[in-house]
């Protein structure tokens, strides 16, 4: 009996260790076959949330209505052609056609002048035959190309008809005399000149500084190379601050160009009013707002027409109570529409700072938010305004036995430059600073800084959303019932402790308005 169960006890380990070495066989995952982490699913949520960003990211407006001018001229300075000829001359740029086979230099251009209309006069240096055939050339080349078989030059004085035909040793001596004799010319005429009455002009400003009309007319006529520098010789400009006036002394024509050049600059600069609303939200926020705003509709732009949203109480002001807000109470009017300003920049279109105010406090009133400060200011076009809310930390130093109490501040400011580009839209230059104190450091209090810089081009009218700026608090909160909480063992069933993590999102809502 022994020898038998000997027998069955080896053919079952033998087929036990078979069956654990059997080829073939994989071992089981612990997980499934299912990798932990799908970089291509990672991958194509990626791209759809960057999709979605870009699409509720700023839209520029594209306006139908006419621009206004980018260009326009002041002065004008004619400058004289001496290389080619104008193609105002339509005599000289005629298509021609001959053939001149042992011809006379000077008959040849004789039969030239008859064909143009024009008068050429022939060196009596020049001499020599012409062998040449051309045909459909406009005249002015077929006119060159003669004179380049000869090596000669001309004199080409379109205006008055002429044209003198020399050698290139000809020609140039008589240029020399004709220089030397404008420059005797020029310096009487300059003493003719400063002679001339001079003049002292006073040109009031209405919108730019004294000093910045001086710097602008100076760099223009130091910009005329030599005629400039003599200009600005006989050229004197005087700041008046009090009376924001510039006193001009010079020639009339000078005074003349200042004047159209001050017209053009000195105009009425266009305000912008700037409402700012710094909110602090939690994670619902973002959804909460989002249907609500999606709820809008506006009339086309550029007509009259009201911004309604479904559920405000009528009578023309905004609610100013929980009870007066029942936005998207109606059914049909509530879409999903999220934004994305917790995550970075967004945009909300078609709403108006006043409905956003009322929206606002709504969600307020849920607790989804919480409404820090409703800052608004105005400023000119391409001028920095600023506004900053914070607090002032005080510290003390000791320094050779003298203890100062000296100030850090711990601020939330914003930074916004309007540009109005004249299109309908608006170039924001942004920057956002959020510095918080961090006290546990040293007796010195260090500041905490959190920042945003960029620059957008948005429709007026439209909102920036700003976000991404995050604060996390985590904190201890004690409970117990009085009393009770107090007694041995017992009491412990009458109280708890608990740690709350919250993470909010700053956000801050711009607003830019155009003020015609």
């Amino acid at each position: 009996m022994k020898q038998y169960f000997k027998i069955l006890l080896t053919i079952f380990l033998i087929s036990l260790l078979q069956s654990c070495a059997a080829p073939g066989k994989k071992p089981k995952l612990v997980h499934g076959d299912k990798p932990l982490i799908d970089t291509a699913e990672i991958i194509v949520k990626g791209r759809e949330d960057m999709d979605k960003k870009i699409i509720d990211g700023p839209k520029p407006y594209d306006s139908t209505f006419e621009r206004e001018d980018k260009r326009k001229t002041i002065t004008t300075e004619n400058v004289k052609n001496y290389v080619t000829i104008s193609d105002e001359y339509t005599n000289l740029k005629q298509l021609v056609s001959f053939n001149f086979q042992g011809l006379d230099f000077e008959y040849v251009m004789t039969l030239m002048a008859d064909i143009a209309g024009i008068n050429i006069l022939v060196g009596d240096e020049v001499s020599g035959t012409v062998n040449a055939k051309i045909e459909n050339v406009g005249w002015d080349i077929a006119f060159q190309t003669l004179l380049d078989m000869k090596t000669l030059v001309a004199d080409v004085d379109t205006a008055n008809g002429i044209i003198r035909v020399h050698t290139p040793e000809k020609l140039t001596a008589q240029e020399t005399a004709k220089s030397a004799r404008a420059e005797v010319l020029k310096k009487k005429i300059a003493l003719e000149e400063s002679v001339e009455p001079i003049l002292a002009e006073i040109f009031r400003l209405y919108y730019i500084s004294p000093t910045q009309a001086k710097g602008t007319l100076e760099a223009l006529f130091a910009t005329q190379g030599a005629e400039g520098a003599a200009t600005m010789s006989n050229l004197t400009i005087t700041v008046e601050d009090t009376t924001r006036s510039i006193i001009v002394r010079g020639h009339e024509p000078d005074l003349d160009t200042i004047d159209a050049v001050i017209r053009e600059i000195d105009v009425k600069t266009k305000q912008v009013l700037i409402e700012a609303f710094i909110v602090e939200a939690n994670s619902k926020f973002a959804n909460a707002l989002g249907a609500r705003v999606g709820a809008m509709s506006v009339s086309e732009r550029g007509a009259k027409g009201t911004t309604t949203i479904s559920g405000i109480t009528s009578g023309g002001n905004a609610a100013t109570t929980p009870a007066g807000v029942t936005l998207g109470a109606a059914a049909g009017t509530i879409s999903n529409q999220g934004i994305s300003g917790t995550s970075g920049i967004g945009i909300l279109k078609q709403v108006g700072a006043r409905a956003l105010k009322v929206e606002l406090e709504a969600l307020e009133s849920l607790t989804y938010n919480k409404i820090l400060s409703q800052p608004s200011v105005f400023t000119l076009n391409n001028q920095e305004a600023t506004i900053t809310q914070g607090e002032q930390i005080p510290y003390q130093t000791t320094s050779d036995g003298t203890t100062t109490t000296e100030f850090k501040e711990a601020a939330l400011s914003l930074t916004v430059t309007p540009s109005i580009i004249g299109d309908g839209n608006v170039l924001l230059d942004i920057q956002v600073n959020n510095d918080s104190p961090n006290l546990d450091i040293g007796d010195e209090p260090a500041i905490n800084t959190n920042a945003i810089t960029t620059k957008l081009l948005v429709s007026d009218g439209d909102i920036v959303v700003i976000g991404g700026i995050k604060k996390r608090t985590i904190n201890d909160v004690n409970s117990s019932t009085p009393g009770i909480s107090k007694v041995p063992v017992v009491g412990n069933l009458f109280k708890s402790k608990q740690k709350n993590d919250d993470l909010t999102d700053l956000l801050i809502f711009i607003a830019p308005r155009v003020i015609e």
